[in-house]
């Protein structure tokens, strides 16, 4: 089966089948029972101290390259990619012998709480991603960024008082949204020449001619920079929304982080979208397209033993805390990204978005 051609990104402020999922997640903790632990770096910069930003141009930025986490920034294919990515989500370094962390699902390995570098929590990239290239081929991030770079659709980054023309910037005083860029009419130049189709499901009210940035769902008023890297702020609720098969896979991230860095005028680069999924939506989000991958998994009993596999993926709790005792009931991502500079979106770019493609498990399939 193959994976279809979107991402977006939908939801306000604040994975696919397999067999045999290797359960290496990641939560965090300073090392209880496991000796010490190193201080971790993968955090975002604090906000600066500084003045506020006076820049009052505004820019849009589209996603042009997605890092799931089964290859590096530089294109490299590695098991351990998915290191890559993300933040250290609940301030902890976990090893597999830490005892104050969240109480695995059972039959979950110990090596489900393992951390990356620094405590990087992202046991999506690790264990998730897999199967869905199980289900999707080796080349899925090849097909998935050849459709964003045709046009298929992207994610649009609106910014205000970002200057990307100085890559040292330090400022509070920023603010940006974000909105899903549909199919785009013809083959984009990406640059600043692409007026980028902008669904309504992102914006209230959800109507085409809808001013996209004022309506926009997805805000992060409180942002800054700190030497020329952007962060959202205060964290935000987003839902990546995978497509499989002409249907959404929704990963409602809580707690999400979004970051980036100045890569010069109109480029930005190693972009970051990093929280957490609840195990149950996830679940949930991948039995409604179960049956557009395969119609054998239409039937609930089917998809029981893939569900165990994403519930002992959990490393973490929904919130992002990770507090001993507690059952683990949510799974940690990290996404990577790079995006380019294109118009800013205004009121006759929102369109309604494409229909869904027929489900089989209710379509006679």
């Amino acid at each position: 089966m193959k994976l279809s051609h979107a991402l977006t990104l939908l939801g306000a402020s604040a994975g696919a089948l397999g067999i045999g999922l290797a359960t290496q997640g990641c939560s965090s903790s300073t090392a209880a029972s496991g000796g010490p632990s190193p201080t971790s770096t993968y955090v975002p910069p604090p906000a600066p101290t500084g003045p506020g930003t006076t820049v009052t141009a505004q820019h849009a930025y589209a996603l042009k390259t997605l890092y799931l986490g089964d290859q590096s920034r530089m294109g490299v294919s590695s098991a351990t990619a998915w290191q890559d990515f993300g933040y250290n989500l609940d301030g902890l370094v976990t090893t597999a012998t830490s005892t104050n962390v969240c109480t695995l699902y059972a039959g979950a390995a110990k090596a489900a709480q393992v951390d990356g570098p620094g405590g990087i929590d992202n046991s999506f990239g690790e264990n998730i991603v897999p199967i869905l290239i199980t289900v999707a081929g080796q080349n899925a991030a090849m097909t998935i960024n050849t459709s964003i770079d045709t046009g298929s659709f992207t994610v649009i980054f609106a910014v205000k008082g970002w200057d990307d023309s100085n890559a040292t910037q330090t400022a509070t005083g920023l603010s940006g949204v974000l909105l899903a860029g549909s199919k785009f009419n013809g083959t984009p130049t990406w640059s600043i020449a692409d007026h980028w189709p902008i669904n309504d499901t992102l914006v209230t009210p959800p109507t085409p001619g809808t001013d996209p940035i004022g309506g926009a769902n997805i805000k992060f008023p409180q942002a800054y920079v700190a030497d020329g890297e952007f962060v959202n702020g205060s964290p935000a609720d987003v839902t990546v929304s995978l497509t499989i098969a002409g249907h959404a896979l929704a990963l409602e991230v809580h707690q999400a982080i979004i970051s980036w860095k100045n890569d010069g005028v109109g480029q930005i680069n190693d972009g970051t979208i990093a929280g957490v999924l609840t195990t149950e939506d996830l679940v949930n989000s991948l039995m409604s397209v179960a049956g557009s991958i395969s119609t054998s998994l239409c039937s609930g009993m089917a998809f029981a033993s893939i569900a165990t596999q994403l519930d002992q993926a959990s490393d973490i709790l929904h919130t992002g805390a990770n507090t001993a005792g507690m059952p683990c009931d949510g799974i940690s991502i990290g996404l990577g990204f790079s995006a380019t500079e294109v118009a800013v979106p205004v009121a006759a770019d929102v369109v309604d978005p494409p229909d869904a493609a027929a489900n089989p498990c209710t379509d006679g399939g």
